[in-house]
């Protein structure tokens, strides 16, 4: 009972951790947020997303072309709570909550020590990696609860020797690798790593592995069918560290700045050689002490940036997990230790580095390994080492209270867009008065904001041709374009350009930040 009820104390935590203001805290709506649930409100109208493909398996977004779990899991979240903020990022903070019970049962599983599962269980909980991705529209945090969830029925069913058990397990698996890019890599890598530490078990049940396995594989045709196409590979090679440009350019380099005695080397200068130092290279910057407990990702929509990717009193209890290492279950501490250092690969052959969303299932081994420490440390005895702990972890929750419910908000806004909402709702104050809207495309997202925002009838949309240059009597328009020859329109412009025309009035984001004007032409 005591059990449960402490575990039923970390679970409320954390959903509370992932639910508290998610609305509006990260501020605004990232634009892939925006796409997400559009897509998912067209699919829920009409069958369609909002480039009219009907059920799409992949989804072309804004040519990036997003795998299709978090879409079909967004379709009764918006059904329920409606087009907004909320709504789209409820998957993710729900799955990430569960993410913690699942982990919970997978180590007491194999552990049967309940103050470590509870433990572990408890630091993912207040993960602050862990955190930031359930509290935004992200795609990586659902495929992570069904990678667990596929590993503890894997381990369930080996030991029951249930082919049901089996089935699920591998449907799991298919359903991380359809979630996010990322584990298109990451999860045949682990199923892997667990068919050679289970070698054993497996060879006893082959036939039952055998025949999921088989399934699965014809269900992953289709993803590794679009893997290879050109829609497939075109996010990977723009942001691919393999840029023949980029290794021409080091090559010269190289030769220049080469001095004597090595400078025979640059005779030896290659193409392997290079790549392999730049991934591996990449590969360790994800081990690095600065993004792991100092500075984290310095992508705003992915840490908090004045902290680390974790905790920073986790160097002790990491530390102290190499102490208790060999009293770790043979077959966990395998798991943990193939799951830590596989995580960093579908990050290593791309940029931008390091990179906590593609990363984001270091955030298990990690907590994993601190409780092992935690664990180690609190059945020593001595007490004032015990006390220290308490002290220091309950410091850092509360300054990480500060830093995500006070300080985000604040300096973070423009990460996530904030201010298209803002200007959503001034252009409707307005728009009644004229019949051409244009709105200057900095970004090329502002048409989906507008979609998002007014709700527009997916039906609509498609029926008039829409697009992100123009749909109904709004147009989305470059710097350059002539606004003044256009008749009477609403212009909506960045707060700092020049426009000869009637200030109707400013657009500010929730921290009161001037980003947009809206102006009168031709009045």
């Amino acid at each position: 009972m005591k059990t449960k009820l402490i575990l039923i104390f970390i679970i409320v935590l954390a959903f509370f951790l992932r639910f508290y203001k998610l609305d509006s805290n990260p501020p605004g709506l990232y634009w892939d947020e925006a796409v997400l649930g559009y897509d998912a409100y067209s699919i829920l109208k009409t069958g369609r997303d909002h480039h009219g493909t009907i059920l799409p398996l992949f989804f072309e977004s804004f040519g990036d072309w997003k795998l299709p779990v978090y879409h079909y899991l967004l379709v009764p979240s918006i059904a329920v709570f409606g087009l907004n903020e909320f709504a789209v990022r409820f998957p993710s903070a729900f799955f990430g909550s569960l993410t913690i019970f699942i982990f919970f049962l997978l180590i007491n599983k194999l552990t049967k020590n309940q103050f470590l599962s509870l433990t572990c269980a408890f630091l993912l909980a207040i993960s602050p990696w862990h955190t930031q991705f359930s509290r935004g529209g992200f795609e990586s945090n659902p495929g992570l609860f069904f990678l667990i969830l596929g590993v503890y029925l894997f381990i369930i069913g080996l030991g029951k020797m249930r082919i049901l058990l089996f089935s699920f397990s591998f449907l799991f698996f298919i359903f991380s690798m359809y979630s996010y890019h990322a584990y298109r890599i990451f999860t045949p890598l682990i199923m892997a790593s667990l068919i050679i530490i289970y070698y054993v078990e497996i060879k006893k049940n082959l036939i039952k592995v055998a025949l999921t396995a088989f399934i699965a594989f014809i269900l992953c045709l289709p993803l590794t069918i679009f893997t290879i196409s050109n829609n497939g590979k075109a996010r990977a090679i723009s942001q691919t560290i393999f840029d023949k440009q980029a290794y021409e350019k080091k090559r010269i380099e190289y030769d220049l700045s080469s001095k004597r005695p090595l400078r025979f080397l640059s005779k030896y200068w290659s193409k392997s050689i290079y790549y392999t130092y730049l991934t591996t290279n990449v590969y360790l910057d994800h081990f690095s002490p600065v993004f792991l407990f100092f500075k984290g990702d310095q992508i705003g929509r992915h840490s908090l940036v004045e902290t680390g990717q974790i905790f920073g009193f986790e160097i002790i209890l990491l530390s102290a997990s190499l102490l208790a290492f060999k009293t770790l279950n043979y077959k966990l501490k395998f798991i943990m230790l193939a799951w830590l250092l596989l995580s960093p690969i579908p990050a290593s052959i791309v940029t931008p580095t390091p990179h906590a969303n593609r990363t984001l299932q270091m955030s298990l081994p990690l907590a994993f390994f601190s409780a092992s420490g935690l664990y180690y440390l609190f059945t020593q005895r001595f007490i004032l080492l015990k006390i220290g702990l308490i002290f220091i972890i309950s410091y850092s929750l509360l300054t990480y209270w500060h830093l995500r419910f006070v300080h985000y908000p604040r300096v973070f806004a423009a990460d996530w867009q904030d201010g298209y909402r803002q200007m959503v709702k001034s252009i409707k104050q307005y728009d009644h008065q004229y019949n051409k809207i244009f709105i200057t495309d900095l970004n090329q997202a502002p048409y989906i904001y507008l979609l998002f925002y007014e709700k527009y009838d997916p039906n609509r949309y498609l029926l008039e041709g829409g697009s992100q240059n123009s749909f109904g009597k709004y147009f989305f328009v470059s710097r350059d374009t002539n606004v003044y020859n256009n008749g009477r329109i609403l212009y909506v412009a960045p707060f700092w350009e020049q426009v000869k025309g009637y200030l109707i009035t400013e657009i500010n984001d929730t921290n009161g930040k001037h980003i947009y004007s809206l102006w009168g032409i031709n009045e």
